[in-house]
């Protein structure tokens, strides 16, 4: 019986852990007599006593087992696995706040990117997204800046700001293919035309494009069919077609200096302020050979250059505005091209926008043969701006019936051309080889010469005019200067009137001026013929002449 008691303490002493296999223990050292006693004499940790090799007796182990001293065992195990127990649950209590912090980070780092988004979205566009001076031009559905060639595609954008195809560093050939701008605004209307943002084309980037037997429609609002920009770009489309709808979508269009050509291609408009050709901010180069241009959208002129615009053996016809407006110091030369210009007072229009116009340089309007006929007005109308005038190689104008074939005059401010009686226009007028009839008409605040040329005719009167409407719309302006209530520093400088006053002419060794009415006119050079035909010639200093004989009129003029 006492060595299974003391079996079975050995046994619990060993599964708790307490008792090392005999294989391990070393022999127990022989202890003095006093070291015994005092050893019996206390509660003794046998699992250390046996570790440190101590000796004991089996009735010893027997006693202790006896009295629970190694029931502690039993609780010593119980706590060490609640402890384990505590342990586990700690750690999967702390797993869990490790995944739930890292759930909220997740959702924090969405939330702030998506608040970046939205922030960035309210702020100016990146560099990345602008040309070098700085000029936003959106992105691009497509982007070509490696030199290739590509036929059968189709390009197609209903984003807002985004080109439908983009070239940019590269000399890129497009054949037979579609490029359409289907949806999207811009969000700048200064940069679609200065820079060609959200255009269905645009070249840019010093690249080059050859667009040949393709189609680009526009749909969208300021959405320009195609677009050069830049010094070094240039794009040619040839047996081609471009047509927008959307109000501010011009047809073809450069700016910065860009250069396009359109050969044998079809451009047409439908929108407001919609030009076939039009040329944007610091201007660029436009050349058409052949093909047709239309628009049928209210201010849409067929050409609307603030650069250059060369037309060769082409049709233009606009239904709602004037066919051709030049702005500022820029030209349009036609030759052999047929305008046919209805809704505008004038077929062409020459201006300015800057208050300084007069001072700022010429604009040129040049015709080589050709026809230009006005429909609604007058053939071309000058005002706000210096003017040359080359009808050249038997050009044509029809202005509508009592309209005049030109108009040098002031205007009332109304549209940004000056400040009314200080806005007049200035036009050096050359009929050259070529046969003209129609009256001009050069208000007080004006200037015009007029020279006949290598057998050049005209058939018509010149009258130097009263503009009553200008007159008064600058007596009203400074009227309401002068009782402004306002700070000199608030209340804007009103320029001095300015009369002019003048209609020069030269009849040219060859040519020929047939009078149909009356002419008032400031001085008169002839050296070809004049015909009467029972009418004068009345000049700024009283001399009246009626090809009989020269009197001294009686009253001013």
């Amino acid at each position: 019986m006492r060595h299974i008691t003391i079996r079975a303490a050995l046994c619990a002493l060993a599964i708790t852990g307490y008792l090392i296999p005999a294989t391990f223990a070393a022999e127990p050292a022989a202890v003095s007599a006093t070291q015994t006693a005092s050893e019996d004499s206390q509660p003794v940790d046998m699992t250390s006593a046996l570790l440190r090799g101590l000796e004991s007796t089996l009735p010893t182990v027997e006693q202790k087992v006896q009295q629970g001293d190694y029931a502690q065992a039993e609780s010593r195990l119980r706590e060490r696995q609640a402890q384990e127990a505590a342990y586990k649950e700690a750690q999967a209590k702390q797993a869990a706040q490790q995944k739930a912090a890292e759930e909220a980070a997740k959702k924090a780092a969405a939330k702030a990117a998506a608040e970046e988004a939205a922030r960035k979205a309210k702020e100016p566009p990146s560099v990345s997204q602008r040309t070098a001076s700085g000029l936003y031009q959106g992105t691009a559905a497509v982007n070509y800046d490696l030199d290739g060639s590509y036929t059968e595609q189709a390009y197609t954008s209903k984003k807002n700001d985004e080109n439908a195809l983009r070239v940019t560093y590269a000399r890129i050939a497009i054949t037979n293919s579609t490029i359409s701008k289907t949806g999207g605004n811009s969000t700048s209307l200064q940069d679609t035309i200065d820079s060609g943002l959200n255009a269905a084309f645009l070249g840019t980037g010093n690249s080059g494009t050859d667009i040949s037997a393709t189609k680009i429609s526009s749909s969208a609002p300021n959405a320009i069919g195609a677009f050069s920009y830049g010094k070094s770009t240039f794009v040619r489309l040839t047996d081609s077609s471009v047509t927008t709808s959307g109000t501010g979508s011009a047809g073809v269009e450069v700016a910065g200096g860009g250069k396009l050509s359109a050969i044998n291609t079809q451009v047409s408009t439908s929108g407001t302020n919609a030009p076939a050709i039009n040329t944007g901010t610091n201007g660029g180069i436009i050349t058409v050979e052949g093909g047709s241009y239309a628009t049928t959208g209210a201010d849409s002129p067929v050409i609307r250059a603030a650069g250059s615009v060369t037309s060769s053996k082409s049709s233009m016809t606009s239904a709602k505005a004037e066919a051709v407006r030049v702005i500022g110091t820029n030209a349009v030369i036609l030759s052999q091209t047929a305008v046919d210009s209805t809704g505008a007072p004038y077929g062409v229009l020459m201006t300015s926008t800057s208050k300084e116009a007069l001072s700022a340089g010429n604009a040129e309007f040049t015709m080589f043969g050709g026809s230009l006929t006005s429909h609604s007005g007058d053939g071309i109308v000058v005002t706000n701006t210096k003017a040359t005038i080359h009808l050249t190689n038997n050009a044509t104008i029809t202005p509508k019936d009592g309209s005049n074939l030109l108009t040098v005059t002031a205007n009332d401010g109304k549209r940004g051309w000056g400040y009314a009686g200080s806005n007049g226009g200035e036009a050096d007028v050359f009929f050259d080889n070529t046969t003209l009839s129609g009256n001009i008409s050069v208000d007080q605040y004006s200037r015009m010469n007029l020279i006949l040329q290598n057998n050049s005719t005209f058939t018509g009167t010149i009258n130097l005019t009263d503009n009553a409407a200008v007159t008064a719309k600058a007596s009203e302006i400074r009227a309401s200067a002068n009782t402004s209530t306002d700070s000199d520093e608030d209340t804007p400088s009103i320029p001095d009137v300015i009369t002019r006053n003048r209609a020069e002419v030269v009849v040219g060794a060859g040519s020929t001026w047939n009078l149909t009415a009356d002419a008032h006119i400031s001085s008169l050079m002839c050296m070809g013929t004049i015909n009467y035909n029972g009418h004068q010639i009345v000049l700024a200093d009283g001399t009246v002449m009626t090809g009989a004989e020269e009197t001294t009129a009686e009253t001013e003029n």
